[in-house]
């Protein structure tokens, strides 16, 4: 059981070389929960703050490939309600040790509460979705290469527009070049979204890149409420976690879309957090309404069982909180879409990036991809979830 208004985290203790220093998993495991909460040797705190602040080791599980699954329980006086401490505990100096990852967090109600959560949620984005976006996945695509001019970009978005894509992305490298300036691009490319969707009745939504210098991420946000964006895209591995709070908390009235550039998080690692931790729980706990991820089968080779998880980590029930809506991406090709349609269901973003724009006719291409969308007969969850 979670700790009242505290967190339980599990870290897997890899295998260290022989001879390393501390090598006893019992030993390890105690000196996590030492180092993320008092961080000073027995006996230098009192009793009582040893009994009310420590963190306490619960269980040991060993693992089958000799690894060490570490249950610790933080309490609750620990915390202060902020995103910094947060990470603090669970993995501040953490993060300094050989071969201990974080791969699990379980969050009080009282710790949920302190977070805004997704303001929108799945529910959200399909209310400003489609008519017949409900019951089915939905596509996006992205406006990309850095490089092209304002004018393409914006030509780009208006035939996605009239294929009935429900998302247009700036790519995340898209920020503020001479090509294309960020208060001209965001002017143009909504204006050209938002007249194809008035000849169409579509509902297509743009979502401009924001990341760029914390001190003007306000001005960018209200200049894309401004032009009529559906929504903005941020990539909180370059800005921080707490950029994406400030914004998910603050007065915006458009979805944000989480890219996970600078993650530093991949499968099969030995130390960091897992993926599945950091953008499907924490993403969503700081105020993601849509979460980008590297799928299985793109460049990044992620394994089917890590976006599953992941998957789940973002739909499931956090508290009070709305669940998120994932975005697989990262190489997914126009041709395996239908699969990954069926395979996610209905409660799923599928981002089309490079292989779209790769085709003839993107135009075509994308109208293909939504009619396979609106094809795919969606029976409850997805099917491998």
């Amino acid at each position: 059981m979670t700790p009242q208004d505290g967190a339980r985290a599990v870290y897997r203790l890899g295998v260290l070389p022989s001879g390393t220093a501390g090598g006893d998993a019992r030993e390890r495991a105690l000196a996590v929960a030492r180092e993320s909460t008092l961080e000073v040797p027995a006996g230098v705190a009192s009793p009582a703050i040893e009994a009310d602040l420590l963190g306490r080791l619960v269980e040991l599980r060993p693992e089958d490939d000799g690894s060490v699954h570490a249950v610790i329980d933080y309490p609750g006086g620990i915390f202060d309600g902020s995103l910094p401490q947060l990470l603090n505990v669970l993995h501040g100096n953490i993060s300094l040790l050989p071969g201990v990852r974080l791969v699990d967090v379980e969050l009080s109600e009282g710790l949920c509460r302190a977070f805004p959560g997704p303001r929108f949620g799945i529910s959200g984005i399909r209310e400003r979705a489609a008519s017949d976006a409900v019951g089915r996945p939905m596509v996006a695509a992205a406006l990309k290469p850095v490089g092209l001019e304002t004018p393409e970009l914006a030509s780009l978005a208006a035939g996605f527009a009239r294929a009935g894509i429900d998302v247009i992305k700036d790519d995340h490298g898209v920020t503020d070049q001479a090509p294309s300036r960020f208060d001209d691009r965001v002017q143009r490319v909504a204006e050209a979204v938002l007249d194809t969707n008035a000849a169409t009745g579509g509902s297509t939504a743009y979502y401009v890149n924001v990341t760029g210098p914390l001190e003007s991420l306000t001005q960018r946000v209200s200049r894309a409420e401004e032009a009529g964006c559906g929504g903005v895209l941020i990539a909180p591995g370059l800005m921080g976690l707490e950029a994406m709070r400030m914004l998910a908390a603050g007065p915006t009235a458009l979805p944000i879309m989480a890219h996970p550039s600078r993650g530093d998080v991949g499968p099969d690692r030995d130390s960091g957090i897992s993926p599945e931790l950091w953008y499907g729980l924490l993403y969503r706990l700081v105020g993601a309404d849509s979460v980008v991820y590297v799928n299985a089968g793109g460049r990044f080779a992620w394994s089917l069982d890590t976006c599953n998880a992941l998957n789940r980590r973002l739909r499931e029930p956090l508290g009070s909180l709305r669940p998120a809506l994932p975005v697989p991406a990262g190489g997914v090709q126009a041709d395996d879409a239908p699969e990954w349609f069926r395979r996610y269901g209905s409660d799923t973003l599928v981002l089309i990036g490079g292989s779209l724009l790769a085709q003839p006719d993107p135009e075509a291409a994308a109208r293909a991809l939504v009619d396979q969308a609106r094809r795919v007969a969606v029976d409850g969850e997805s099917s491998l979830a």
